[in-house]
């Protein structure tokens, strides 16, 4: 079993990447619960719900750009 997930990961992390990407983006931008709420979180003293919102957005972003170039780049 792990050296099928190892096998399916490493065969498919570019695609792996953008979707994870997309995940990101999307839930920043909905505003989804599950990824943006700082609340008992050991640091949600410094960042608010739109910081979150913010990081994750631009990670989102980045890892979407990073997919795309190793898929089509």
């Amino acid at each position: 079993m792990d050296k099928a997930l190892t096998d399916f990961i490493t065969e498919y992390r570019d695609y792996i990447t953008l979707f994870t990407g997309i995940v990101l983006a999307v839930g920043a931008v909905k505003n989804w619960n599950w990824l943006c709420n700082p609340v008992g979180k050991p640091d949600a003293h410094l960042l608010s719900r739109g910081m979150y919102r913010l990081i994750f957005g631009a990670l989102g972003l980045i890892l979407i750009f990073c997919g795309a170039m190793m898929i089509f780049g």
